[in-house]
C-alpha cells in the first residue's frame, strides 16, 4: 500500500476571520457573564456550571486560533483567550471570597480567608481546567503559544481588583504586582515543565503521569505562597511591616502553616494531575481518531498531516474461454460418479464436450486449454470403464 501525506491546512482551509470572530464572541461572553453573576449572586452554585461551560468554549476556541496565519494576530488572539479564561477563574476565586464574607457576617465571626485555598475545591478545580487548556494550546500550536496563553494567568487577580478595587490587596501595589506575577507564573511553568512531554506524545501513560505529577510538585510551592500572600493581603491591613518579623511569625504559626501547606498542596495537586493527564490522553485519542500525525519543524511550527491508504483497483481477471465448459464438465463428472447418468446421456454429453473443447482449442491459445483437455479425457475413461 502506498501512503499519501497531505497537510490538513491545505485540505481544509478556514477563513482567518472565523477564529477572530469566535475569540471576540468568547471574550465578550467570558468577561461579561462572570462579572454579572458575581455582582448579582456570588453564592449561587449554578454559576459553576456556567463557568465550566465558558471554559469548554475556551478549549474549543484555541483549536481554531491555530488556523490564523499571521503570527502577530495569532499571539494577540491567545492573549485575549488566555486573559478571558483566567478572568473566569478569578470570578470563581472571588465568588469564594465573597461567600466567606457573607458567611462570616451571618455567624458574626472573622472571615476564614484561608478556606479559599484549602477548603473550597471548586476554585482550584476550575484553575486546573485553565492550566490544562494552557497545556492544550502548547500541544496543538506549540510551547511558545502555550506560554503566551498561560502568562495571562494574571487575569485571576485582576478580576478581584476590578471588582473590589485595590482594597482587595490593602492598596499595596507591590503586593498586587507580586500576585500578578505568581498567578501568571503557574500556568506558564506548567507548559515549561512539560516541554519534553508535549513534544513526545508517544510516551506511555505511566511515564506521562509521573511527568505531570512532577510538574504539579514543582508548581505547588508557588500556589502555596500565592495563597499565603492572598491571606496576608486580606487580613494583614493593620500589620506594620517595620515591626514584622518573618522568623517570629513562622515560629508562632508553624503548625497552622504546615497544615495550610499540606491541605492546599493536596487540593492543588489532585485536580491538576487528573485534568492535565486527561488532556494528553484526549489529544492523543483525537490524533488517532482523525488519523493525524503531528510534525514539529525546527522553528517550533506545528503542522498536521493525514495518511490515507491509496485505493489500488483490483487487477482484472484474465479472460479464460475454457472456464464455462470446465465448470460444466466438473458438474457432469460429479453426477456421473453418483450413477445418475445413463449410457445414452453420457455419450451425448461427452460428445458435446468434445466438440466444445475442440472448437475452443482451435480458436484460443489462452486460458485453461490443457486443463479442459485433461478433464475431458478423464470423463471419457470413466465412462468407458462404467459402461464396459
Amino acid at each position: 500500500m502506498k501512503n499519501n501525506a497531505k497537510d490538513i491546512n491545505e485540505k481544509k482551509e478556514i477563513h482567518g476571520a472565523i477564529p477572530i470572530l469566535i475569540v471576540f464572541l468568547f471574550a465578550v461572553l467570558g468577561l461579561a457573564i462572570p462579572y454579572i453573576i458575581i455582582s448579582n449572586n456570588p453564592v449561587d452554585n449554578f454559576k459553576v456550571i456556567i463557568f465550566i461551560g465558558l471554559l469548554l468554549i475556551s478549549a474549543s476556541s484555541v483549536s481554531m486560533v491555530r488556523h490564523i496565519k499571521d503570527t502577530t494576530v495569532k499571539s494577540l488572539m491567545y492573549v485575549i483567550v488566555g486573559f478571558t479564561t483566567f478572568w473566569i477563574i478569578g470570578a470563581t476565586y472571588h465568588g469564594s471570597y465573597l461567600h466567606l464574607l457573607l458567611d462570616a457576617e451571618v455567624k458574626m465571626i472573622s472571615p476564614e480567608y484561608f478556606k479559599i485555598f484549602n477548603t473550597d475545591f471548586i476554585p482550584v478545580s476550575l484553575f486546573a481546567i485553565a492550566n490544562a487548556i494552557a497545556v492544550l494550546v502548547a500541544l496543538i500550536d506549540g510551547k511558545k503559544n502555550g506560554v503566551i496563553f498561560g502568562s495571562m494567568g494574571a487575569g485571576v487577580i485582576i478580576f478581584s481588583v476590578v471588582f473590589s478595587g485595590l482594597s482587595f490587596v490593602n492598596s499595596k501595589s507591590d503586593l498586587l504586582l507580586l500576585l500578578i506575577v505568581l498567578w501568571a507564573l503557574i500556568p506558564s511553568f506548567w507548559v515549561r515543565s512539560l516541554a519534553s512531554t508535549i513534544d513526545n506524545i508517544s510516551l506511555s501513560i505511566e511515564k506521562r503521569f509521573f511527568k505531570v505529577l512532577k510538574g504539579a510538585i514543582l508548581t505547588v510551592p508557588i500556589y502555596i505562597v500565592l495563597g499565603l500572600l492572598t491571606y496576608f493581603a486580606l487580613t494583614g491591613g493593620d500589620t506594620i511591616m517595620e515591626n514584622f518579623s518573618l522568623e517570629l511569625f513562622i515560629a508562632n504559626n508553624s503548625e497552622d502553616l504546615i497544615f495550610f501547606a499540606i491541605s492546599t498542596g493536596y487540593f492543588y495537586i489532585l485536580p491538576n494531575v487528573i485534568l492535565i493527564v486527561a488532556v494528553f490522553n484526549v489529544y492523543e485519542f483525537a490524533l488517532h481518531a482523525f488519523n493525524l500525525k503531528k510534525e514539529i519543524a525546527r522553528d517550533g511550527t506545528i503542522t498536521y498531516i493525514t495518511t490515507k491508504k491509496e485505493i489500488i483497483p483490483e487487477a482484472k481477471k484474465e479472460y479464460d474461454p475454457f472456464e464455462d465448459v470446465i465448470k460444466d464438465m466438473k458438474s457432469f463428472k460429479k453426477e456421473f460418479g453418483k450413477g445418475k447418468v445413463n449410457r445414452l446421456v453420457a455419450a451425448q454429453k461427452i460428445g458435446t464436450y468434445r466438440e466444445q473443447v475442440d472448437f475452443l482449442r482451435s480458436k484460443y491459445d489462452i486460458g485453461s486449454k490443457e486443463k479442459a483437455t485433461e478433464l475431458l479425457k478423464l470423463i471419457e475413461r470413466e465412462s468407458e470403464f462404467a459402461f464396459k
